[in-house]
């Protein structure tokens, strides 16, 4: 190694952070404090300084200050920034160090930086529409932390990547990344911020997230084998983003930026505060798919990579299900509507709140554990607990949760908007009634693989359902439904229906809803859908089709597991008698009448 040199020429603002290039090291900090701006340099492992290099005055704009090094191997050290003596930090950080143990402080907070020359291979981003992504949504550490997990390097990006044959199998088109950012564990009360809602170094991933060893371990290095390892079995990554208010909006855009150019994300949920015009607006995001609540309802100049992320679906489908008075009509919105301009998320649970066995087992939150005497958490979960609050034996309680589960994994799946699993509701994961696990870094806030309460018969239900909408273009339709007959073949593309064909009835008390889905507008068969969310049996008229319909799901069928496949014609082509609180899928492939009695 040669004398390590600080240079101005060459040197350059942007972009912000560290870059390696050509063995040339670009630094660039934002810093508010007036004075003379230093880089402290460090061999790793090692406490002493190497060298101080002061940033020369003429590398400065505005409160950005920058310089290049050279005669140095930067993957053996490591920096800190000061200014007039006084430490500050990098907010624009691409790799931490001193934080690689969970929920310990370690030593001093330094800053890597970025390897050059990752071999992406010729990753390609999978590109799915928001019309085909199905989103999975999982904590990077309590996804795999569990022992029941059966993988090698738990809690880490390394854990996740030997879980994608799972999630390929499972048919999720994009897997949404809770906070894998270095953010502070610390909370400030003895407890550990579990979530990672908080300050945090936004432009670095997590380095307690990555196996511990070797030249090429650094947080950098395997987020990147992360994200390779997805795409390449065709499975799109988002990561949730939390900004705090005392930063900049440039700053954010910096943020947003560095994560889709350096690591290749295909989405960002954005959280916490930050200007959602500028995000929608940037030119350099215009290719990402952008998740936020501030997002609805904005005008945005028709940009379809903007998804507007909130919980008013789980709302309305959660007190439709416990059968709430006049929920039909937001029932109906929330089947046809995909977002318009915007695309749309759709989740009947998320971290925020009961899990789905949960949703069917508890009336109230049971908090204790997070030691705030109850005040922690929402106190509207619009849950039904089927009779019985928490765990039971009775046969009768647990037929009628799973059915409920059936229940709200056909909503979610047949719904026009973009669902959202929350891991582990697909085969049952409870968080035993806290709705509220930001501190329980334990097995309550950690994905139990063997856990789930109902067997195997909700994994085998959310799997077929899954199957069901990728096979049925009609209810993922790109652009939408028009509710109106554009193309002239006798019927529109979707309808409401009640008790009766073409009649709905949004009565206060009722709880019967019917859904025409008319196949010929996207190649596909058509779908009739009905509902009954009432503690007692109907009887509803079939509206007529070309075809026949077969019976495709009935959730009220416990032997079958709700499970039809669409295969045995009805032998009551006008009527269906539908039990209480379920749900009816019924498919007409076109096999004409007529055919099907020869």
């Amino acid at each position: 190694m040669g004398k390590i040199k600080a240079e101005a020429k060459g040197a350059r603002p942007f972009p912000l952070g560290t870059r390696v290039e050509n063995g040339r090291v670009y630094v660039s900090f934002v810093s508010e404090l007036e004075g003379t701006a230093r880089l402290h340099l460090y061999r790793r492992g090692r406490g002493r300084e190497t060298g101080v290099f002061v940033f020369p005055e003429a590398c400065r704009l505005g409160d950005i200050r920058y310089m290049t090094l050279t005669g140095f191997d930067p993957a053996v050290f490591e920096y800190s920034l000061s200014v007039d003596g006084c430490p500050v930090p990098d907010k624009c950080a691409a790799v931490v160090t001193g934080r690689e143990k969970w929920g310990e402080p370690g030593g001093p907070v330094r800053y890597g930086f970025l390897r050059e020359g990752f071999d992406w291979e010729g990753d390609r981003a999978p590109g799915y529409t928001f019309a085909d992504t199905v989103i999975y949504r999982l904590h990077v550490r309590g996804f795999t932390k569990h022992p029941s997990s059966g993988v090698k390097n738990k809690g880490t990006f390394a854990g996740i990547i030997e879980k994608i044959p799972y999630l390929k199998s499972l048919g999720i088109t994009m897997a949404e990344l809770m906070m894998p950012d270095e953010f502070v564990e610390a909370a400030g009360d003895g407890k550990l911020n579990y979530w990672g809602y908080g300050p945090a170094c936004c432009f670095a991933p997590k380095a307690s997230y990555c196996v511990k060893g070797g030249r090429e371990q650094s947080p950098d290095i395997q987020f990147k084998e992360l994200i390779k390892a997805f795409h390449k079995n065709g499975i799109e990554v988002a990561v949730e983003l939390y900004f705090g208010p005392d930063m900049s909006t440039s700053l954010q855009l910096a943020c947003l930026g560095h994560w889709a150019q350096e690591y290749h994300v295909d989405g960002i949920h954005i959280s916490g505060n930050f200007d959602s015009r500028a995000a929608a607006t940037d030119p350099a995001l215009a290719k990402v798919k952008l998740f936020a609540g501030d997002f609805c309802g904005g005008e945005w100049g028709g940009k379809r990579h903007l998804a507007c992320y909130r919980d008013d679906f789980l709302t309305d489908m959660r007190r439709l299900l416990k059968g709430d008075e006049d929920m039909l009509q937001s029932a109906a919105y929330q089947m046809r509507e995909n977002g318009g301009t915007l695309g749309k998320v759709n989740f009947m649970a998320n971290t925020n709140g009961f899990t789905m066995a949960d949703m069917v087992s508890y009336d109230r939150k049971h908090n204790e554990a997070n030691g705030e005497n109850g005040r922690d958490g929402s106190d509207y979960n619009y849950s039904w607990n089927c009779g019985t609050e928490g765990p039971v034996r009775k046969k009768r309680i647990l037929e009628l949760r799973k059915k409920q589960l059936r229940n709200a994994w056909t909503l979610l799946l047949t719904a026009q908007g973009m669902p959202l699993i929350l891991a582990g509701d697909e085969w049952g994961n409870s968080q035993d009634g806290n709705n509220n696990a930001y501190c329980q870094d334990n097995p309550t806030g950690w994905v139990n693989w063997k856990g789930g309460k109902f067997g195997e018969d909700i994994f085998r239900f959310a799997s077929y359902m899954l199957r069901f909408r990728k096979v049925h273009p009609m209810l993922h339709k790109e652009g939408g439904l028009r509710g109106m007959d554009y193309l002239g073949v006798g019927s529109p593309d979707f309808s409401v229906h009640g008790e009766s064909p073409w009649y709905p009835q949004y009565e206060a008390y009722r709880r019967q809803l019917g859904f025409y889905y008319s196949g010929k507008f996207a190649g596909d068969a058509d779908l009739y859908l009905m509902l009954n969310m009432h503690w007692e049996p109907h009887t509803f008229s079939i509206p007529h089709t070309d075809g026949i319909w077969r019976l495709a799901v009935d959730t009220s069928k416990e032997a079958q597991n709700g499970i039809f496949e669409g295969t045995e014609p009805l032998e009551d082509q006008e009527t269906f008698e539908m039990e209480a609180r379920s749900v009816v899928i019924l498919v007409s492939d076109g096999e004409k009448r007529e055919e099907a009695r020869k």
